[in-house]
C-alpha cells in the first residue's frame, strides 16, 4: 500500500508520494532482506509472517520531460502501464495522451495520478484513484488522493490546499509546502501500520517541462512552549536529527541521522524495476555511472547539511512545521550543527509554539 496526492493550480500540475512498500509472502517467516530496519525519519519497519512494509521505491515517475506519474496499488501491473505510455510516446510521434493513458492502465490494481501540459495548460489525470472510476480530468484546485492512508490525514491535506490556491508562491514553494505537510504525518501517528511512511518526494510539471523538488532538509524536535533561555538550546536541538533528500537525474539520495550505521545513513531511492532489470549489465552500468556524476556532491551537501529548503517540526501534539529557504533561516551550518543568532532564534521559538488548529500548522518564512 501507499500514499499519492496531485494538485493543479491554473499554471502547473503537482505530484507527490511517499516510499514504503508492502511486500506480501506468505510462505516466508517474514523477510528481512532489507537494506536497514527503519526509514529515512526512525519509523520502524514491519515485519510480519505474511508480509514486510518497509522504505524501498520511488512513487513517483518523469517520462521524457513531459509527463510526471504518481503510482499505488499493484506496482508491477503499475510499471507495466508506465511501460507501455513510454512506448507509446517513443514510437508514435504525435500522439493523444489522455488516450494513451486510459488504455495504458485499464483493468490494473492501481491508483495513478498524472501530470501533463497540453494547448498551453495543465491537465490532472487520475486512473482507478476513485473507486471503479478508470479515468477522470481534474479542475484546478481539487486534490487527488489514492492509497490506503486513513481518511484524517486527506482532509488535512485537503485544508491545507485550501489556503493557498490565493498565494502568490513559486512553484517550488508550492510543491515543498505539500511536501511539508505530507511528511508531518510521521510524526503525528504510526502511519507506517498503514503501509504509508518514509520520505515524502515531490514532482512538479508546467509549461517548462518536469522538475523535482529541490534540496530539502528536515529537522523535527520537541518543545512545550515553555520559556527558554540561550543555554537551554542544547536541551531541543542538542539530540535534534536531521534528514536531507536530495533528487539527481530522477534518483533521490536520502541522508538520515535516525540510522546509527554511518554505512547505511545514506542510500540512493529510485523507482520500481523489475528483478531482470536491476540485475542487468545495464542498470548496474547506470548505477556506476550515476554515482560517478553525483556522488562527490551528494555527500558533501549531506555531510555540511547543505539544502535549499529547511523544514522544523516542533512534533509536540499538534505539530507545527516551519519552512525556510536557506536565505531566511535563522542560523547557520557549521561543522553539521546548527548555531542560532539570538534575536532570530526567539523568533523561532515563538513560531514554533504558533498552533492554529488540532492537526497541523504551517508558517512559512519565504
Amino acid at each position: 500500500m501507499t500514499y499519492i496526492l496531485g494538485w493543479k493550480n491554473y499554471n502547473s500540475v503537482f505530484l507527490v508520494g511517499d516510499s514504503v512498500i508492502t511486500i506480501e509472502h506468505p510462505n516466508t517467516d517474514g523477510n528481512r532482506n532489507t537494506f536497514r530496519n527503519q526509514t529515512t525519519f526512525g519509523e520502524d519497519h514491519i515485519y510480519q509472517q505474511g508480509k514486510t512494509v518497509s522504505e524501498k521505491w520511488l512513487k513517483l515517475y518523469e517520462l521524457e520531460n513531459r509527463i510526471a506519474i504518481a503510482i499505488s496499488g499493484e506496482i508491477k501491473e503499475a510499471y507495466e502501464g508506465i511501460e507501455l505510455l513510454k512506448k507509446a510516446i517513443e514510437t508514435q510521434g504525435e500522439i493523444d495522451l489522455k488516450e494513451e493513458i486510459k488504455y495504458a492502465f485499464w483493468g490494473k490494481k492501481v491508483g495513478v495520478i498524472i501530470g501533463f501540459y497540453e494547448n498551453g495548460k495543465p491537465i490532472l489525470i487520475s486512473c482507478y484513484c476513485e473507486k471503479d472510476v478508470p479515468f477522470k480530468e481534474h479542475p484546478s484546485n481539487e486534490v487527488v488522493h489514492s492509497g490506503s492512508i486513513s481518511s484524517e490525514f486527506r482532509l488535512q491535506t485537503e485544508d491545507f490546499f485550501s489556503q493557498i490556491e490565493t498565494n502568490e508562491w513559486s512553484d517550488d514553494q508550492l510543491l515543498t509546502s505539500i511536501i511539508a505537510v505530507a511528511q508531518s504525518f510521521c510524526f503525528q501517528k504510526s502511519i507506517i501500520s498503514q503501509g504509508v511512511g518514509g520520505f515524502f518526494s515531490g514532482i512538479r510539471i508546467n509549461e517548462g517541462g518536469v522538475c523535482w523538488q529541490k534540496d530539502l532538509a528536515f529537522i523535527p524536535f520537541a518543545h512545550n512552549g515553555k520559556e527558554l533561555k540561550k543555554n537551554q538550546l542544547s536541551e531541543i536541538f542538542g539530540q535534534a536529527k536531521m534528514i536531507v533528500t536530495q533528487v539527481r537525474d530522477s534518483i533521490l539520495f536520502s541522508g538520515s541521522s535516525f540510522i546509527e550505521d554511518p554505512k547505511k545513513a545514506t542510500r540512493p531511492f529510485s523507482n520500481f524495476q523489475p528483478d531482470e532489470v536491476i540485475t542487468s549489465e545495464t542498470c548496474s552500468n547506470e548505477r556506476f555511472a550515476w554515482a560517478s556524476k553525483w556522488g562527490r556532491e551528494i555527500n558533501q551537501n549531506w555531510e555540511e547539511r547543505k539544502a535549499d529548503y529547511y523544514i522544523f517540526y516542533n512534533t509536540e501534539k499538534p505539530i507545527v512545521a516551519l519552512v525556510y529557504t536557506n536565505e531566511t533561516m535563522p542560523f547557520k551550518i557549521i561543522d553539521g550543527s546548527m548555531k542560532f543568532i539570538d534575536f532570530d532564534f526567539l523568533n523561532f521559538v515563538n513560531s514554533a509554539n504558533n498552533r492554529l488548529d488540532d492537526s497541523i500548522s504551517v508558517n512559512l518564512f519565504f
